[in-house]
């Protein structure tokens, strides 16, 4: 705009659109489904409705195709679109004073396509399904907890190859389906103002002011539906309690708004030492904001197995540090040290086949250390040091691989009712075996202890409450024939989740000269990477520990910076090293599995770019 001032402006629109599908048991079956076409017909009338249904022990599922082998699939779909504006305004003045001024829009969608969300499709699923449908058709009972009437459930697509991209319809009528359409408008203004106290001294003073709405509606996952309770899968589904609490609004799509104002302050002091060539000293101090939103819908058979909303997350954040050049300037040393407060960090946790936030408040701090040395011409030396101190304060959470907490007075059970585990005392639930046992209570009656058949019962059966030591240090007491989740575990001062206390970083370089007038430079260079052991979840258990890992990688460049061309030859995980960087843990209903992930193999290749 002139001398002093210069306007940016920043638009940007972006479509994106992905489909993938993955084995989720990652184990090829070996044992067939059973064969009962050996039997006679007419000897059983259950044998000759699955001969009808499964000949030979063949399942032809619309999606997998037909097999006699338990087969799993796991795709999942995501269409988004964004689009963002954003403006500052930078001074360039002569004076001790000057600014940075701006504003950012955002406008973001996601989940709208077709295809998108997350499925689980089993051809086990649909054979439950073929058979209950087949049961029902030839006037027989219901094989289906919850689907005791006939209706469509959509088999028409049966193809019989095993694409599933070929017959997938999105509806989810014989596979699990959870899709969560999402906006999201936010807005923020900005500005930071610098002001020379002295030569050496410098003030930095900024402000930001951020406005987040999000929306998502609310589409239940439901399984073995038929299209009269569902015709529609993709509309919302109004959840008055939430709703209500949330904007007043029950349209079947939840609202959350926030607004908040944070900034920093902080000094940079670049005094005149005699033994450096160059030193540069600041502190600040910054106030974060991380806005909080809405969780996936709750799942149909458990309608209060989470929370649907969760808060924002905030940082009180104090850094200090140096930056060094000496030696001629062939050697530099920055130190940085962090104490990072948080208040309400969002963690995740699958629970119901859902991926939900959770808040939880934390500390870290540490210092990082980056060296770099020339010690001669077309060498270059790097060394990078991480040390990290990370605990929760105050949280006091179940652990769903330890509900009773080691408590021997309670035992943890299976829930037929939401696929869910429960806790029971001991000893209701040795009485209630003690009850089938004489013949006063009907075999498998044990199943009603997770689905509350017996809370409030205690006294018919001599019983009373019993009491337990939660996390927290308070007295608690249950009925004895009274389900619940589980006793929490004291988790302060447990590490975060990813958080190794050191990392290292080595890396050595070489360019050779470049030969006569080609103006082409051969470069080696080398790295060596390690991390400590950290855990994936804030229970710290061993299950949780993974273990420390190193990984070296080597490149050969071949580059003229004349004309832009480059040639890259690179071995990445030289020694091929396989180790878990990163684990979550499944929730009850598939048996409380992790899904891992490992460094990728010892990869080698050769890059070719060019440049203007």
């Amino acid at each position: 705009m002139s001398d002093v001032l210069t306007l940016t402006s920043l638009t940007s629109f972006n479509e994106t659109s992905v489909f993938s599908v993955e084995d989720v048991s990652k184990v090829e079956p070996t044992i067939t489904f059973n064969d009962l076409s050996a039997i006679p017909p007419g000897l059983d009338p259950q044998v000759d409705l699955y001969n009808a249904v499964f000949p030979g022990g063949v399942v032809n599922d619309p999606q997998i195709g037909p097999s006699n082998l338990y087969t799993v699939a796991d795709p999942s779909g995501d269409t988004t679109e964004a689009f963002t504006q954003e403006l500052r305004l930078q001074s360039d003045f002569s004076g001790p004073f000057n600014f940075n001024l701006g504003a950012i829009y955002v406008d973001y969608e996601a989940g709208n396509g077709e295809l998108d969300g997350y499925y689980f499709i089993s051809n086990a699923l649909t054979g439950l399904l073929q058979l209950h449908n087949a049961s029902l058709a030839a006037g027989g009972p219901s094989v289906l907890p919850g689907v005791p009437f006939p209706g469509s459930l959509d088999e028409s697509n049966v193809d019989g190859d095993t694409n599933i991209l070929n017959s997938l319809n999105g509806l989810g009528r014989n596979y699990f389906r959870t899709v969560s359409p999402f906006e999201l408008q936010s807005t923020a203004v900005f500005g930071e103002a610098y002001y020379d106290i002295s030569n050496e001294l410098t003030f930095t003073l900024g402000l930001r002011y951020t406005s987040d709405e999000k929306s998502q509606k609310n589409i239940p996952t439901f399984l073995f539906t038929p299209d009269a309770v569902r015709p529609d899968p993709l509309v919302p589904v109004p959840d008055p309690a939430t709703e209500l609490a949330l904007d007043g609004n029950v349209d079947g799509i939840f609202k959350v708004e926030f607004e908040e104002v944070t900034g920093r302050a902080g000094l940079d002091w670049r005094p005149d030492f005699s033994f450096t060539d160059d030193t540069l000293l600041y502190a600040f101090y910054s106030r974060g904001y991380k806005g909080g939103g809405i969780n996936p819908p709750q799942p149909a058979e458990n309608a209060n197995a989470f929370p649907s909303t969760f808060e924002p997350e905030f940082i009180n954040a104090y850094e200090f540090g140096t930056k060094n050049l000496f030696a001629e300037s062939t050697q530099q040393l920055n130190l940085t040290g962090f104490y990072y407060d948080y208040t309400d960090y969002q963690i995740t946790q699958v629970i119901n086949r859902a991926s939900v936030n959770f808040n939880v408040d934390a500390e870290l701090y540490g210092l990082e250390i980056e060296y770099q040395w020339t010690p001669a011409d077309n060498w270059l030396l790097s060394a990078n040091i991480g040390l990290l101190e990370s605990k929760l304060v105050d949280v006091f959470a179940i652990d769903v691989l330890d509900r009773t907490s080691g408590n021997s007075d309670f035992v943890v059970l299976k829930n037929p009712g939401n696929y869910s585990n429960c806790v029971v005392s001991a000893e209701g639930y040795a009485t209630v075996l003690g009850a089938i046992a004489a013949g006063q209570l009907a075999p498998g009656s044990t199943a009603g202890l997770c689905l509350g058949s017996f809370a409030g019962q205690e006294a018919a059966f001599g019983l009373g409450d019993v009491s337990y030591v939660d996390g927290d240090g308070s007295m608690r007491a249950t009925g004895a024939l009274t389900p619940f989740d589980g006793i929490n575990k004291n988790l302060n001062d447990n590490n975060l989740p990813g958080a190794p206390d050191t990392t290292i970083n080595l890396a050595a370089e070489y360019t050779f000269p470049s030969i006569g007038d080609s103006n082409w430079n051969v470069t080696i260079r080398g790295d060596y990477y390690y991390q400590a052991e950290s855990f994936s979840r804030i229970w710290n258990t061993p299950r949780d520990e993974m273990s420390s890992w190193e990984n070296v990688n080597l490149s050969i460049v071949l580059a003229n910076d004349e004309n832009g061309f480059q040639v890259e030859a690179f071995a990445k995980n030289l020694f091929d090293e396989e180790v878990i960087t990163g684990a979550y843990l499944q929730d009850d209903s598939p048996g409380l599995y992790s899904n891992v992930f490992l460094t990728e193999p010892a990869l080698y290749g050769v890059t070719i770019s060019k440049s203007w």
